[in-house]
């Protein structure tokens, strides 16, 4: 019964609770003085039926062992001590029943009988420390507090665990810095005695450094949990809070260092290590990362990912390889507002790369889609391939578009200068090539 009550105690705060101070018998651990005394406090009357009692429990027999304790109640001249051993079957028998606040009440009842004194100094104390779980099972956290801390000043030498429970209420009232002052106490008692500091222990002290806002603290934390339990969720916590104190280089390298190890699995994980890599200047390696992302499935395959795609690609001076992600990218059924100037983009890689057939149909889709940054600049692109192409005429129409754009006008009246120089220039050719009969 004692281990199914710890086990219901123990998913509270995520630290090992004691059951309730002893029932018929004396408390385990107590030194057989105390017990001696307890059962000579224990009149046969009791006694007997606290047997009784006890081996419903054992049964599951609550109705029973309840008719026998509301017996023990019934009875005159009870000592306090009776009383509260009586007080105490009934809050186990609660709690066994999962009727916390009823068990509250009953172990109450047992600390109103007195204090050391009137019952026994380890009924008193462990019914306290029994309260102040019970106060954290229904969420009275205040209570739990005044209960806790009346346990810790009860114990000449208070156990890590005792402050670990006072910080957890201290948690779930958001009282950040008492919180966090227990833990701290935990982890410092828990070094000293070589017991050691429990994994969550230092995850309560992280979140409450970050809760105050004291990140350099909380990024000392980090490592200590990365170093001893070397998780993913600590890589990421670690350079996640480098970007917070804005040291780019240690963010950068415990990211990278996740992605050796093939920690990051999920598509905003691998987007942001390319997006990182773009940073420290090194867009080849964040078109790798992008690429193999994108034909493995394990990135999203969007509009925006795409243009990451291209433009490190770009970066890295491999434009025919930007091509693909560009036209996948502004061929996209999304909504994307920029998808004339994705166009663009595409009708200039082409344009870089010599492909001016190609150019020019970018060029004209970009005009077709809209809402371009320049208009212009389109129609000056589009005049440009289909000059390389000596679809003169059309050049021609493309730059009379372009010059109607203040921001192309001048390049545009150049060009078209030019154009009418190199129409004049070829067919004078041709006209001096007929004379000879060519």
């Amino acid at each position: 019964m004692k281990a199914r009550l710890n086990m219901i105690f123990a998913g509270l705060v995520g630290v090992a609770l004691l059951a309730p101070a002893g029932l018929a018998q004396a408390q385990e651990g107590e030194e057989e003085e105390q017990q001696t005394r307890r059962s000579e406090a224990m009149s046969e009357r009791v006694h007997r039926r606290f047997s009784r009692a006890q081996e419903a429990l054992e049964l599951e027999d609550y109705a029973t062992a309840e008719a026998l304790l509301q017996e023990i109640t019934e009875l005159r001249g009870l000592t306090p001590y009776e009383r509260a051993q009586t007080n105490n079957f009934y809050g186990f028998i609660h709690i066994e029943k999962e009727d916390y606040p009823s068990a509250i009440r009953s172990f109450l009842a047992v600390i109103e009988i007195g204090g050391p004194g009137e019952i026994p100094e380890g009924l008193y104390n462990q019914t306290i420390r029994t309260l102040s779980q019970l106060y954290m099972q229904v969420e009275n956290y205040p209570q739990a507090v005044v209960f806790a801390r009346r346990w810790i000043e009860s114990q000449a030498s208070p156990v890590p665990k005792d402050y670990m429970l006072l910080a957890m209420a201290y948690f779930q009232m958001e009282d950040w810095r008492n919180a966090l002052e227990n833990v701290q106490i935990a982890i410092e008692r828990a070094t000293q005695t070589g017991m050691g500091v429990e994994e969550n222990w230092w995850r309560y002290l992280l979140a409450a450094h970050w809760e105050l806002e004291e990140f350099p603290e909380a990024l000392e934390v980090s490592k200590t949990l990365l170093t001893n339990w070397p998780k993913k969720q600590y890589w990421m916590q670690l350079q996640g809070l480098y970007s917070i104190v804005e040291d780019e280089a240690n963010q950068f390298a415990a990211f990278w260092s996740c992605y050796d190890q093939g920690l990051l699995d999920r598509s905003n994980e691998l987007v942001t290590m390319a997006q990182l890599f773009m940073l420290a200047e090194v867009p080849y390696k964040a078109a790798v990362v992008l690429q193999e992302g994108l034909d493995s499935g394990e990135i999203e395959e969007t509009a925006v990912n795409y243009r990451y795609l291209a433009q490190a690609w770009q970066l890295a001076r491999e434009d025919r390889k930007a091509l693909d992600p560009l036209r996948k990218a502004a061929e996209s059924e999304e909504d994307v507002e920029d998808k004339g100037d994705l166009y663009m983009r595409l009708a200039e890689t082409y344009n870089a790369l010599g492909d001016y057939d190609d150019c020019a149909s970018a060029a004209r889709q970009a005009l077709r889609a809209g809402e371009l940054k320049s208009e212009g600049r389109a129609y000056m692109l589009l005049g440009q391939c289909l000059f390389e192409q000596e679809q003169f005429d059309e050049a021609g129409d493309a730059f009379t578009r372009a010059a109607r754009d203040s921001d192309t006008r001048r390049t545009a009246t150049q060009w078209q200068n030019y154009l009418r120089r190199e129409v004049k220039r070829r067919s004078d050719l041709e006209a001096r090539l007929a004379q000879y009969g060519a």
